[in-house]
């Protein structure tokens, strides 16, 4: 049954989760817990007892952010199953065979290539470069390149392989909340934003590269081995990236969602587990082991859901929207861009769905007040979260420092400043090149 409301819709009041979930995750404390605090106290505001709280849960269970959940699980069992049939260590063997590394540049660009395609093909960042960095690390440190500069491209690169790879948690999040197809996700969003987010990576990595070398090198890097993908690996190898292309080729002709993205990653487990040598359930446990590594992110999603929820219940997106609009005013719909994106790349901390989830209820109304269109809303969406990741120390950030053996942790936060402020600029000099040709 439900309770007494605290407080009267629309109401400011009812942002105060938000901001104690903010509050806490800035201060480092635990994700799940954090969410789960400020959904409890956004159940109490608005006078949502335990079956009202129950309820909402399960609802998110179907909802976009239960739905990026299951992928993020989904993703994770693919990649045990990946790496399991040698499928990683092949490909990577014979990008960096045929590019041939034997100068600083040629590693620069192997190491970007490498760890874009790999984080693309697994749908995660730290596992595409775990599974590379063992293999790379012996090729680049034979030209000289430095453990920072390494780690500076292996980072960014990674990062804009979940912006651009169709089955990676962070494409499909931008699909749920946006409701755009991958096409037009892709053409207005994630390619231009991607491309200008690599120049700027390989242009900074010279810098990064010239200003270490000679302080930093590489120690006690065994020597590049030979390397022979036994026939089965080939065959696994083929048989992935075939179903891979189908699969994507199949939802651009259709324009699918996100949804679609659940049935490939499905498929290309089935498709990974016919070249593993074990019995069938067997490879099944493989995959639900992978899986498992995810679940506290999934019970975060639906916490995220009821959170989100029970603001909406209070009024607070709509209080917060007119608030929004008597700053901004009739102004500029790029300046609210810009600032759309710094709340989010500066001041909302969490997993991706969850910031574009807040980022878009937050300004959302507005946006569209001002005729901003969903395709150019878009790119606020992905700079909320790409920002983030580069503008602070992070979990993920001392993941790369020990995949490349880094320790220079000030040069790449400095050179993460100087990609945002880049980038943020980019975004108005997009949105007047994209206007016109959406004719909004």
């Amino acid at each position: 049954m439900e309770g007494f409301s605290i407080i009267t819709a629309p109401s400011l009041w009812a942002m105060v989760p938000m901001v104690i979930f903010l509050i806490m995750t800035l201060m480092g404390k635990n994700y799940t817990m954090s969410v789960g605090i400020a959904a409890v106290l956004g159940c109490i505001l608005t006078g949502q007892g335990p079956v009202e709280f129950a309820g909402i849960l399960v609802d998110n269970m179907g909802g976009t952010l239960g739905q990026v959940g299951l992928i993020v699980m989904l993703g994770s069992g693919l990649g045990i199953m990946m790496d399991q049939a040698g499928i990683n260590r092949t490909i990577v063997h014979f990008i960096m065979k045929k590019i041939g590394v034997n100068t600083e540049k040629k590693g620069m660009l192997a190491t970007l290539f490498c760890s874009l395609l790999m984080v693309v093909l697994i749908g995660t960042l730290n596992g595409g470069n775990a599974v590379i960095a063992p293999i790379l690390l012996p090729v680049v440190a034979a030209v000289g390149l430095t453990p920072t500069t390494v780690c500076f491209l292996m980072f960014n690169a990674g990062l804009v392989g979940v912006t651009v790879g169709p089955f990676c948690s962070a494409v499909a999040a931008a699909l749920g909340v946006s409701g755009l197809s991958y096409v037009d996700y892709m053409k207005w969003a994630a390619l231009p934003y991607s491309i200008c987010w690599m120049v700027i990576t390989f242009i900074l990595a010279l810098y990064i590269q010239k200003k270490t070398k000679g302080t930093e090198r590489y120690e006690d890097v065994p020597e590049v081995g030979e390397f022979t993908a036994s026939k089965r690996e080939k065959g696994a190898v083929f048989a992935f990236i075939a179903a891979f292309l189908v699969m994507l080729a199949y939802g651009m002709t259709q324009s699918s969602s996100m949804k679609y993205v659940i049935f490939v990653i499905m498929v290309l487990g089935i498709v990974v587990g016919c070249f593993i040598q074990k019995p069938v359930p067997e490879r099944i446990k493989l995959f639900t082991n992978g899986m498992s590594k995810m679940t506290h992110m999934f019970l975060s999603f639906l916490l995220t859901g009821v959170m989100i929820d029970t603001i909406t219940l209070g009024g607070g997106w709509e209080a917060l929207s007119e608030v929004i609009m008597n700053v901004v005013g009739g102004g500029s719909k790029y300046l609210l861009m810009i600032i759309a994106s710094c709340v989010g790349g500066f001041g909302v901390e969490g997993a991706v769905v969850t910031q574009m989830e807040i980022v878009n209820q937050l300004f959302w109304p507005t946006a569209t007040q001002m005729g901003i269109p969903m395709e150019l809303w878009a790119i606020v969406l992905v700079a909320a979260v790409r920002i983030t990741s580069v503008v602070y120390p992070s979990a993920n950030t001392a993941a790369h420092m020990g995949f490349a053996r880094c320790n220079n942790m000030k040069l790449l936060i400095i050179s993460g400043w100087i990609i945002s402020v880049i980038m943020l600029l980019f975004i108005p000099v997009w949105g007047m090149v994209a206007t016109p040709l959406l004719g909004a």
